[in-house]
C-alpha cells in the first residue's frame, strides 16, 4: 500500500500539470499561439538539453542494436497492420493506418518515465527510442507526404533528419560518451554550461504537461472510431512489447527490468502528435478524427502507465 502511494504521488504532479493546461485554455488565460511557443521550446531546447545530458552518460554497447532493429521492424509491422484495419474496417479516413505506428517519446514518454524512474534511467526509454526516431523521419512522415500527392525527397528527409535538434543533441551527447566521463572535468565554463543544460532540462516535464493539457479535447461525437482505433492498437503493441521484451530484452540481451518498463512505456505511448502537422488542411472531418484518437489515445496512455508502473514495480 505504502508503494502504491508513493508511485502514485510520483505521478500525481504530471496529471495535475495536465489538468493545468486544460484550465489555462478554459480561462483563456493563455492563447494558442503560446502553446505553439511553448513546443517550440521544447523541440527545439529542453528537450534536447534532456537527450544530450542523458546519452552523454550512457555507455553504449554493440548489443543495443538489437532493441533498435526491434523498435524500427515493430513501426513498420504496426504501419502495415494499421493498412489491412483501414481495409476490412472500410475506413474512409486515408491517415487511418498512420495512426498505429510510431510514439510520441518526445512530448510525453520522457517525462513520464523519468518522473517514475528517474533522470539516471532515462538513456533506457532513449535507447529504445533511437529506432522510432528513424522510423518517423524517414518512413511515416515520406508516407504522409505521399498521402497528400507529394514525392517523398530522400535528400530532404536526411537532411530534416541532421538539422532536427533532438537528433543532433542525440549525436553530440554520444560523441561526449566516447571521450569520458564528462562530470570529472573540473573546467568552471564547463561545469556552468552543463548545469544551465540540467536547468534547462527540469523544465521539459511542467511545459509538456501544461501544453498537453491545453490541447486535449475530446469530442464526444463520433468518439466509437478514435476509442476502438486506440484500443486496437494498444492491444497489438502490448502483445509486441511482450514478446520483446522476453526474447530480446531478457533472453539474448539479459537487461534489467527497468528496460522491460520503458519498453512497455513508450509502446503504451499516443502516436506522434506530428501526425496532423502532414495532414491536408483541407480534410477537416480527417483531421479531426486524428485529433479525437490523439486525446483519446492520451488520457488511456496515462492510466495504462498507472497501472504499469504499479504492477511492474513490485517485480523489480
Amino acid at each position: 500500500m505504502k508503494d502504491t502511494v508513493e508511485i502514485l504521488s510520483k505521478v500525481l504532479p504530471v496529471i495535475l500539470l495536465i489538468i493545468l493546461g486544460g484550465f489555462l485554455r478554459k480561462a483563456r488565460f493563455i492563447g494558442q499561439n503560446t502553446i505553439g511557443e511553448f513546443k517550440k521550446i521544447i523541440v527545439n531546447i529542453t528537450l534536447p538539453a534532456t537527450l544530450f545530458l542523458t546519452f552523454a552518460k550512457t555507455t553504449f554497447e554493440s548489443r543495443y542494436i538489437m532493441i533498435f532493429i526491434s523498435v524500427f521492424l515493430v513501426c513498420i509491422i504496426m504501419l502495415l497492420l494499421g493498412t489491412v484495419l483501414k481495409k476490412q474496417l472500410k475506413h474512409s479516413n486515408k491517415y487511418y493506418p498512420a495512426i498505429f505506428s510510431g510514439f510520441e517519446t518526445g512530448m510525453m514518454g520522457y517525462s513520464l518515465y523519468a518522473v517514475v524512474y528517474g533522470t539516471a534511467n532515462v538513456y533506457k526509454l532513449a535507447l529504445i527510442d533511437l529506432g522510432q526516431v528513424v522510423f518517423v523521419f524517414f518512413v511515416l512522415v515520406s508516407y504522409l507526404q505521399k498521402l497528400n500527392g507529394r514525392s517523398a525527397n530522400a535528400k530532404e528527409l536526411t537532411l530534416s533528419f541532421i538539422k532536427s535538434p533532438v537528433i543532433l543533441s542525440i549525436i553530440l551527447g554520444i560523441t561526449v560518451s566516447f571521450t569520458g566521463d564528462f562530470s570529472s572535468i573540473s573546467s568552471p565554463v564547463v561545469n556552468s554550461i552543463f548545469e544551465t543544460l540540467r536547468l534547462l532540462s527540469e523544465m521539459t516535464m511542467p511545459i509538456i504537461c501544461i501544453a498537453i493539457g491545453y490541447e486535449l479535447k475530446i469530442n464526444l461525437k463520433g468518439i466509437g472510431g478514435p476509442l476502438l482505433a486506440t484500443v486496437i492498437r494498444m492491444v497489438l503493441l502490448l502483445g509486441m512489447a511482450y514478446a520483446i521484451n522476453e526474447l530480446v530484452i531478457d533472453r539474448l540481451l539479459n537487461l534489467d527490468d527497468t528496460f522491460k518498463i520503458a519498453l512497455y512505456t513508450m509502446f503504451l505511448l499516443p502516436p506522434p502528435f506530428v501526425i496532423p502537422i502532414y495532414m491536408n488542411e483541407k480534410e477537416e472531418k480527417n483531421k479531426q478524427f486524428i485529433l479525437n484518437t490523439l486525446s483519446i489515445s492520451i488520457i488511456l496512455s496515462l492510466l495504462a502507465f498507472i497501472v504499469l508502473i504499479l504492477t511492474g514495480t513490485r517485480t523489480l
